[in-house]
């Protein structure tokens, strides 16, 4: 390997050494002064909540000897004496005496003032100016028995006063005489800010108020409130700058948010102490952790490096096969293990390259020779293979060949043997073989004749496939057979129904095909996750396989359908009691993981063969349209497969593609059918509804082509035409002046899922002019219950915001829950008709109509009872509380031309003409 870096491996190892324990050192010397920094920061931020504790206390100590004396003062019973007799100078004189004793604080501000004539005496000091200081208006406001901070807010100079207002009380009423308003001056004190640096014993301190410095002693007296302080003025912050350690902490709060605070600055030297000790010790500790390296490495080189050196002198000698004995055992162990296993190595080799070098060198893979069936040599390779223990040859050496073979392999080696003089075997060929402990593996050979000692022999390279034929093996079987289940999958399905058609048709037998689908499956899934909804398919696959037995086939088609093929079937009797043994199977409750119980039911669709052909895809589709008719019906049922079905199936391909052509060429129409005030005999509105006429089909009644429009996606572009049809006719109604209050349009819940329902919407209503309180979007309770990922509630919140009224159509008849309407933006409910038909005999009915009447009124809701057939139901109607009435009592729905009209024959809103309908 010439070209190449080369070093030695003690000096490697050696290297790596010390390098490994300085870098470990010098890690663990800067996680150490890291440590010490953490420990240096915390002292410093618990001085700092130290200083701010200590600072609030000196403060309410200070003020407490303040508000002592002036609750002395207004407790002196010449002053309230004094009041009584409204002696002013009296008062003034024992006002003014009181204060000569202070020393420790000086009281500035010292007022008494009356109901009805503030500063009544004013025994404050000369210099100050009550007036601004701590005017009339706001010692008022002051509210007693409280220390308040003031600065007027106008004044261009900062002067801050703390005072304090005292009742002072007739002895025998309890009446107030006064009040007795004490202070003292902050701006420019020197009391307050020394009374604190000499209780926290520092040089450098200021008082602010809102941020601004009123008062301080030394170096801080001028500057202002650093902003990283004062972030919060109601707590306590500090910041380390340089050696200076500022405390920011509020003392007390002012009016309307205003704050007097202190900062106060100290020296702390911890942090630089930290850094400068460990500078100091870095060098040092650095030579002595070398030194130590160093000496580690050079003892360790001396005792891996004599070994070392010692065992590549052995090898070398082995190398020039000059060396038979193993070398003597050094210090370290692993070298003189590997000294012997090269000895060993060594005589191994040596003993028994001469015989067999050439064949050994030319397979790597398991080698044998025989002759006349007889083994005569085997390699290692071939020991290992074939589990027999290393060097025991004994056990091959001299046996048949057939010994390493499976019995069934037997006879196709033997016509090998016959065919292998004239050359007619193969050469390389797949067979099985057997090991010592009688496993069965797969073998790939490669046969060569050869001279054996003047004979011909049979010298085989031997590799162990049984991995490869264990993969391809599972390949095929996850190319017919579901993965989850281990049941044939669709491919192996139709294999087998093409077999067992034939086998049908030979032998004129009857067999059946099932699809069957687990209902409310995906509700599990999407509850309890993926895991859980494998537990459930795996178990209904074993109760299928448990119920029906390995001679019929069950695949797994679906991530939730599976289908059964039943061959051998006597008639549809017998095929319908398996069919309801297996719904029972599926119904039974499933115990699963954690204790968890789950329910499902099934959807069963049968086609029986050849009664219903003999097509393989045309079953497969039989027997699921069977399913989903069962499925659609009520679930948890069977259907058996019936010419109807494709009838009808039939029918909705012509009608879906009818109504595209339809949609495209203009062929559908709307008609029109009113909503009346019966009780005032005027008219509401009225419901637009789709109407198509087909040459082919003839009449389509809505039922059938809105349910195909919605399957197929039509009734996206279908309900645009009619929204628009519908806005353009009542716009037509109100240029000719034709009473018509609003029009209601019915929207599916695929429409209200649809994200570009509301740019539609709006482009409508602004292309036909219309006005969209006069619009009612028609939607049933089903647009909350679809499974889709996109929330109506927000679509029905935007169509709402246009002013559109919202109606909740054949209301009812849906789900039970009716927090729909709590959720939905609903301006009316429609009764279905199914309340309103035979209401005259249904008392039980009647009282529905009242109590869904009674609760739309309580939540504001309008209300309409559609489907009223006769004069004496809407009489009925009216009684129960609803006067808004749709149905062939009043008129069917009608073309454009004769809604309009209607409309002109009804104009005049009185009853006599809705009477006369």
């Amino acid at each position: 390997m010439q070209g190449r870096l080369s070093i030695p491996f003690s000096r490697l190892v050696t290297a790596m050494f010390v390098l490994g324990l300085i870098g470990t050192a010098v890690a663990l010397f800067w996680i150490t002064y890291l440590g010490s920094l953490s420990i240096a920061e915390h002292e410093i931020s618990r001085t700092a909540k130290s200083d701010a504790a200590l600072a609030r206390l000196a403060f309410v100590q200070h003020y407490d000897q303040l508000e002592s004396q002036i609750r002395t003062i207004a407790a002196n019973p010449d002053i309230i004496s004094a009041l009584e007799t409204e002696d002013r100078e009296a008062v003034r004189k024992i006002a003014e005496q009181a204060t000569m004793g202070l020393n420790s604080a000086a009281l500035d501000i010292l007022v008494i003032d009356r109901p009805d004539q503030p500063s009544w005496v004013n025994a404050s000091l000369g210099l100050v100016d009550i007036s601004s200081q701590l005017p009339a208006k706001t010692r008022t406001a002051m509210p007693p028995d409280i220390w308040i901070p003031y600065a007027d807010p106008v004044s261009d100079e900062l002067l801050v006063t703390l005072a304090i207002a005292i009742p002072i009380l007739d002895r025998s009423t309890g009446e107030t005489l006064g009040r007795l308003i004490g202070g003292t001056s902050i701006s420019d004190s020197y009391f307050l800010p020394g009374a604190l640096a000499h209780a926290l014993r520092i040089e450098d301190l200021n008082i602010y108020y809102d941020g601004n410095v009123t008062a301080g002693v030394g170096e801080l007296a001028t500057e202002a409130v650093q902003a990283t302080l004062s972030e919060t003025p109601n707590e306590v912050h500090y910041h380390l700058q340089g050696d200076q350690l500022y405390v920011y902490t509020p003392l007390m709060p002012g009016r309307k948010g205003h704050q007097l605070s202190t900062v106060i600055m100290r020296p702390v030297d911890t942090r630089q102490n930290v850094a400068a000790t460990y500078s100091n010790l870095f060098t040092p500790f650095l030579m002595y952790t070398v030194l130590l390296a160093a000496s580690v490495a050079v003892l360790f080189n001396r005792i891996a490096g004599a070994s070392l050196k010692r065992l590549l002198r052995y090898t070398k000698s082995l190398r020039h096969d000059t060396a038979i004995s193993i070398p003597s055992s050094g210090p370290i162990r692993e070298f003189n293990q590997l000294a012997a296993m090269f000895q060993a190595a060594f005589e191994s080799v040596r003993n028994r390259e001469e015989q067999f070098r050439e064949l050994i060198d030319g397979s790597m893979h398991g080698v044998i020779i025989h002759v006349n069936h007889r083994i005569l040599y085997a390699n290692e390779a071939l020991l290992e293979m074939f589990g027999y223990p290393p060097g025991q040859f004994e056990d091959l050496i001299g046996a048949t060949t057939f010994s390493v073979y499976a019995p069934e392999e037997h006879d196709r080696l033997r016509s090998y043997y016959n065919l292998g003089e004239s050359g007619g075997a193969p050469r390389v060929y797949e067979i099985k073989g057997v090991r010592k402990d009688g496993q069965i593996i797969w073998l790939e050979q490669h046969i060569r004749i050869i001279e054996w000692r003047g004979e011909h022999a049979y010298y085989a390279t031997i590799t162990d496939i049984s991995e490869r034929k264990r993969q391809e093996e599972l390949a095929t079987k996850n190319a017919y057979f579901d993965i989850l289940t281990e049941l044939p999958n669709r491919r192996l399905l139709i294999d087998r129904l093409n077999q067992t058609i034939r086998h049908t048709r030979q032998y004129d037998e009857t067999s059946a095909l099932m699809i069957l689908d687990l209902d409310r499956f995906k509700k599990v899934n999407e509850t309890y996750g993926p895991k859980i909804g494998d537990q459930v398919i795996k178990a209904m696959a074993g109760r299928l396989v448990d119920l029906l037995g390995s001679d019929q086939t069950i695949a797994r088609i679906g991530g939730d359908e599976f289908a059964i093929l039943l061959s051998h079937q006597k008639d549809s009797w017998e095929i319908e009691t398996t069919a309801k043994d297996i719904l029972r199977e599926i119904n039974r409750p499933l115990e699963l993981e954690d204790n968890l119980q789950v329910v499902l039911s099934g959807s069963l669709g049968i086609t029986v063969f050849p009664a219903d052909g003999l097509d393989d895809e045309a079953l497969l589709l039989q027997a699921d349209t069977s399913m989903y008719q069962a499925k659609s019906e009520s679930g948890s049922a069977y259907r058996f497969f019936s010419s109807r079905m494709n009838e009808q199936i039939a029918r909705a391909g012509q009608i879906e593609i009818a109504l595209r052509q339809a949609l495209e060429k203009n062929e559908l129409h709307l008609n029109y059918q009113p909503i009346v005030d019966y009780s005032a005999g005027e008219i509401k509105g009225c419901e637009a509804l789709a109407r198509w006429d087909n040459e082919i089909l003839g009449n389509v009644p809505p039922s059938e082509f809105i349910a195909v429009a919605e399957e197929s996606g039509l009734i996206v572009p279908l309900g645009e035409w009619v929204l628009k049809e519908a806005c353009t006719f009542f716009q037509s109604c109100a240029q000719h002046g034709l009473p018509l209050e609003g029009i209601s349009v019915n929207i599916s819940p695929r429409q209200c899922r649809d994200s570009d329902f509301v740019d539609m919407l709006s482009h409508i209503l602004d292309s036909t002019g219309m006005d969209p309180t006069c619009l009612h979007l028609e939607i049933t309770e089903s647009v909350m219950f679809e499974e889709q990922n996109t929330d109506p509630v927000e679509i029905l919140k935007a169509i709402s915001g246009f002013g559109v009224k919202i109606s909740l159509d054949d209301f009812g008849t849906g789900y039970s829950s009716l927090s729909y309407l709590k959720r939905l933006p609903i301006d009316t409910l429609k009764i279905d008709r199914s309340f309103i038909k035979g209401l005259e005999r249904d008392h039980e009915g009647q009282t529905l109509v009242r109590a869904i009447v009674s609760m739309a009124s309580n939540l504001g809701l309008a209300v309409i009872c559609e489907g009223a057939e006769t004069r004496e139901q809407c009489d009925l109607i009216v009684e129960l509380g609803c006067s808004n009435i749709q149905g062939y009592s009043i008129a069917r729905p009608m073309s454009g031309s004769n809604m309009q009209n209607y409309l002109s024959h009804h104009i005049s809103p009185s009853r006599k003409a809705v009477n006369s309908i």
